[in-house]
């Protein structure tokens, strides 16, 4: 069996939907998010338990939403596993994929960000590694004043992982006068931008000059006919404009789409 056949399994155990009276018993221990939803005055929110013990490090992450019917679902992982990463992550996909107001990678890191109290106000030092990046190729070594483990938690970056996801065909050289479909995502909401320029490079400066948050993460060369054909099949996710709402589901989908052209 495959190692990502392996990670599969080992999703469908530890991953559960929450009932309504689930949901309500874990309000009983809450400190007030879960109640906000209950009672609408938010629409959702996410949750972290840890659990540090004698069997080690483990937490459950849940994600509730009150739009509607109140639902949830909760993953059940240890910190420490080597495929936490890609469990979560999983998790995550699956959360965008069933709530429209979910953004997968958002979703990601704000659990990570709570995991990450949680874990100081144990006495567990944390680094992440967008934090760790500035010290790539310097040997560094890192000392920690606990006397418990240094924990390394996994972030994501936005853009690198959009430009990876699309093989960082956004690298090409682009021909003057040759007409370019370009997605750009916003990394403060999610959103991404379909759009189409004879000169996607100075496109891009033009809107990071109003939102510096912007960056062109995938870029094809074509017509407009091809940019019409993406704001119609996902006209149902657009926020305004050219900017969509869009899953993982959709950006691969939307590179097997360009693949073909």
């Amino acid at each position: 069996m495959a190692a990502t056949d392996k990670t599969k399994d080992k999703y469908h155990t530890c991953c559960f939907t929450l009932s309504k009276e689930d949901i309500l018993k874990f309000d009983e221990e809450d400190n007030g998010p879960i109640n906000n939803v209950i009672i609408g005055i938010a629409y959702h929110c996410y949750g972290v338990r840890l659990f540090d013990d004698l069997h080690g490090l483990s937490v459950e992450m849940f994600y509730i939403n009150g739009k509607g019917e109140l639902k949830g679902d909760i993953i059940q992982l240890e910190v420490r596993d080597k495929d936490y990463y890609e469990l979560l992550l999983r998790f995550c996909i699956m959360l965008a994929d069933g709530y429209k107001e979910v953004d997968a990678l958002m979703a990601f890191n704000t659990f990570q960000q709570k995991l990450r109290g949680f874990l100081e106000k144990r006495g567990i030092v944390t680094v992440t590694s967008l934090e760790l990046r500035r010290f790539r190729g310097q040997n560094a070594v890192l000392l920690s004043p606990s006397q418990r483990d240094m924990i390394k938690l996994d972030f994501i970056d936005q853009k690198e992982f959009y430009l990876d996801f699309f093989n960082n065909i956004n690298n090409q050289i682009i021909e003057k006068g040759r007409e370019y479909v370009y997605l750009i995502v916003n990394t403060d909401t999610g959103y991404i931008k379909i759009g189409r320029s004879n000169n996607p490079i100075y496109r891009e400066r033009t809107l990071h000059s109003k939102e510096p948050s912007v960056h062109r993460i995938a870029l094809w060369c074509c017509g407009q006919e091809i940019e019409k054909k993406l704001h119609a099949r996902y006209k149902h996710k657009r926020i305004r404009g050219e900017w969509f709402r869009l899953s993982i589901a959709d950006l691969a989908e939307i590179e097997k789409i360009m693949n073909k052209i």
